[in-house]
């Protein structure tokens, strides 16, 4: 038998792709190639539509990559061993090994991802506005890079919700930390607040779905089912400590 391919290395911090991401990605891309371009781009033709749909879904996890390189990059800065960063069907995460020493590291390392998304977001909409780009990215470019602007803006306001373990649940983990200087209270404030999010979103999820939007529905029913498991275990953990 041959040897078992090795993983991306980026930076030193191994990236795996899992299986679901494939399935996510696909589905994204047929989304983006006959809903989203079409409706603001009707006049370009499928092939365009398809190739746009294809390029957004990439371009927009790779975005997702250096979201999560952000927060793996500060962790490793301060010690803290990163196994992996991994793409699945939910975006990505960093998987961090070692827990922060301090609330101030925490911090750090829960506003690293959503700093990179602000960067790519500014970035996208300044090659949107300023004129000399236009001949230079083309009409292509251009709807990509709207596209991108939009997406990370996204992708920062869900992130900052305060609920962990997203990443604004994590700033309000370091934030209750800091004052009261019990990172197992801290925690488990959070994760309920995490839980309690991920049932809002499923609820959401099940009321568009009653409403016809089935696959728009299904996803934030499995998306809210999947972060209040996250929450869950992680408030189990604080409270198992004591």
């Amino acid at each position: 038998m041959g040897a078992r391919p090795r993983p991306a290395n980026l930076f030193g911090i191994p990236l795996h792709i899992d299986a679901s991401w494939f399935v996510v990605a696909a589905l994204m891309a047929w989304s983006l190639a006959r809903g989203y371009f079409p409706a603001l781009y009707p006049h370009w033709p499928p092939m365009g539509h398809a190739l746009l749909g294809l390029g957004a879904t990439l371009l927009l996890f790779g975005c997702i990559l250096l979201h999560e390189l952000g927060h793996s990059l500060v962790a490793r800065r301060h010690g803290i061993r990163v196994a992996c960063v991994t793409l699945f069907m939910f975006g990505g995460v960093a998987s961090i090994m070692d827990a922060p020493r301090t609330p101030w590291v925490e911090l750090q390392v829960a506003l690293a991802g959503p700093l990179v998304s602000l960067a790519l977001a500014l970035g996208a909409a300044a090659l949107v506005m300023w004129e000399p780009a236009h001949q230079l990215v083309g009409p292509v470019g251009l709807a990509l890079a709207s596209y991108l602007a939009i997406v990370n803006v996204m992708l920062i306001v869900f992130n900052l919700l305060p609920g962990y373990p997203l990443d604004g649940g994590r700033v309000l983990r370091a934030i209750l930390w800091a004052l009261t200087r019990n990172v197992r209270l801290a925690t488990r404030i959070a994760s309920a607040l995490g839980m309690a999010l991920g049932l809002s979103l499923a609820a959401l999820g099940g009321w568009r779905v009653l409403r016809g939007q089935g696959l728009g529905g299904l996803w934030y029913v499995v998306l809210g089912l999947y972060l209040h498991r996250s929450a869950s275990a992680s408030f189990q953990m604080a409270r198992g400590g004591g």
